[in-house]
């Protein structure tokens, strides 16, 4: 199965961000509070961002209830597609589609979630949006470079409060507000092939 192929199939399966809480019981308060701060952050400071995002974009999230990282993500994506009129938003669990994530979403050669994946109307990826946001990264990076022992790293890691919301949460809007400003200025620029219609005389 080709890439677009398996992009629309995951889409048509896909459930919105109400039903895919009704199965986050572990990290439902995080979600909460990721989801209220991207919405203050949305009024306070991203209007004039999101009024841009005026292409029609298939948005599909994969993730999976049971992750940290996807508890911090999906509840963003989630608030910032309710703002954007011309996105159709939907999540998709990994597990339900292990081989085919693997084989066409693997980062590093490896699976990492959540993945935002920004398609045009034909199911075409345009941009993509990993796990956590680049500071996430540099601060994990920076901790393993001290070569701590097991427990040591997860002392240091619990107590990073710039990997939990509100800051992790403000920096996931901000990344991804951005790859999404450049998915519709490429689909505007870049329009979908419409198919000729065939006419049957």
């Amino acid at each position: 199965m080709k890439k677009r192929d398996t992009f629309n199939k995951m889409f048509e399966s896909g459930i919105s961000y109400e039903e895919y809480t009704k199965s986050s019981d572990k990290y439902m308060e995080r979600m909460k509070d990721s989801w209220f701060i991207c919405e203050r952050e949305i009024t306070k400071s991203y209007q004039a961002q999101i009024s841009r995002l005026n292409e029609k974009l298939r948005v599909l999230c994969i993730a999976e209830s049971w992750c940290g990282d996807c508890a911090n993500g999906v509840p963003v994506i989630a608030k910032l597609a309710e703002e954007s009129d011309n996105w159709d938003f939907r999540i998709v669990p990994r597990d339900s589609f292990r081989e085919e994530v693997d084989k066409f979403y693997a980062t590093a050669g490896r699976t990492k979630i959540p993945i935002v994946i920004f398609a045009d109307e034909d199911g075409d990826e345009i941009m993509r949006w990993v796990e956590r946001p680049t500071r996430s990264y540099h601060l994990l990076g920076m901790l393993r470079d001290q070569n701590l022992s097991k427990e040591e790293f997860l002392e240091q890691y619990n107590a990073l409060n710039e990997l939990k919301p509100p800051t992790v949460s403000q920096e996931i809007l901000r990344e991804l507000i951005t790859v999404a400003d450049k998915a519709s200025s490429i689909v505007h620029l870049n329009p979908p092939i419409k198919k000729p219609k065939i006419l049957i005389h």
